[in-house]
């Protein structure tokens, strides 16, 4: 073997070792944005479920009121909607 085989061998091997290293930090980054975007569905999910919950004992309620002789035009209006930007 001569010295530029040598050399050759030894650059191959570092940047080898380097690109190893930088693909790695590459994934590990991406499986972090990934599992932070899951966990930031998850929490639209629960809250869309509370949410949800709330809408339908309230309808629940306004349905018993209308049972005992309340007429819906004298109860309170339905809340609105909003958009968590227009917060």
């Amino acid at each position: 073997m001569e010295v530029g085989d040598i050399i050759n061998l030894a650059v191959g091997l570092g940047v080898g070792g380097i690109l190893t290293k930088l693909v790695d930090r590459l994934l590990d980054r991406r499986q972090g944005r990934i599992s932070e975007q899951q966990s930031a569905w998850e929490q639209r999910d629960k809250e869309a479920s509370k949410r949800r919950r709330l809408e339908e004992a309230l309808h629940e309620t306004r349905r018993c009121l209308h049972e005992h002789g309340v007429p819906y035009e004298q109860m309170p209006p339905w809340p609105g909607r909003t958009r968590p930007d227009d917060q």
